[in-house]
């Protein structure tokens, strides 16, 4: 409608000044159609401007959904083969924001343009569900990382504890080692005592007693050697050298 008046109003004033009368029409009166005709004109090609920044900033939108779409694409399967990271979804969320702006921008313009406020509208309504959309793989993510850090703390928690459980065996392993070596000392200071008692087995002078002092030297040492295999078998390497030395004495009686 404006550029139909804008049409009308130059040609009007054309006609004026064609005309070869010049008491026609007034001078002033032309001069107002012409004054008119360059506000109507001017007027016509701010609104122009301004459509087309709005078209260029709806195009901008549209190409950020695009990006946006492709990403969340990409965050699905990443969720899907347990890669995705919060990164990945404050890139999207950022991208939302930033439209979020410009369709606030747009809105305030749109109630000049019934056309564009429902362009506006329209593109409000794709952002939001986009919007819950990301902050649902948001959520899946947050839980899967939740889940991780709690396998994480269960197995350094079973770590710590196979750790302490190994440190209590070790000590248990030593305390051992060392009743062990204690008991062959102790076996082997029996097999002493014994072969002591069977050198210095008191003399004698009769026959009899002469046996029996030999049987006695002889049951000693037999005793010597049992505690001296039970210390060598205990790990105490001394022994086998000390029941040979007592096997030779028993051979000599």
């Amino acid at each position: 409608m404006r550029t139909l008046k804008i049409i009308l109003i130059g040609l009007a004033a054309a006609l004026l000044w064609a005309c070869e009368d010049p008491n026609y029409v007034p001078r002033a009166e032309y001069e107002g159609l012409m004054s008119e005709y360059a506000d109507l004109k001017a007027s016509a090609e701010a609104t122009r401007a301004e459509y087309a920044q709005q078209a260029a900033a709806v195009d901008n939108i549209l190409q950020q959904l695009s990006q946006i779409s492709g990403r969340t694409v990409t965050l699905r399967t990443d969720i899907e083969h347990g890669t995705a990271q919060l990164t990945q979804v404050q890139q999207i969320e950022e991208s939302i924001t930033d439209i979020k702006k410009q369709l606030a921008r747009l809105e305030k313009l749109s109630r000049q343009s019934q056309e564009l406020g429902k362009m506006v509208k329209s593109l409000q309504t794709v952002i939001a569900q986009k919007d819950q959309e990301i902050t649902t793989l948001k959520e899946e993510i947050s839980r899967r990382d939740a889940t991780i850090d709690e396998q994480h703390r269960t197995i350094s928690e079973q770590s710590g504890t196979i750790e302490s459980q190994n440190k209590t065996i070790s000590a248990q392993q030593e305390n051992l080692r060392a009743l062990l070596a204690e008991q062959a000392q102790m076996l082997f200071q029996a097999g002493v005592d014994f072969e002591d008692l069977g050198d210095n087995a008191p003399s004698v002078s009769g026959r009899r007693d002469r046996r029996n002092q030999k049987d006695f030297k002889r049951a000693m040492y037999e005793k010597s050697i049992l505690y001296y295999r039970e210390a060598q078998n205990s790990g105490y390497p001394e022994a086998a050298y000390r029941i040979s030395e007592v096997q030779e004495k028993m051979e000599e009686e």
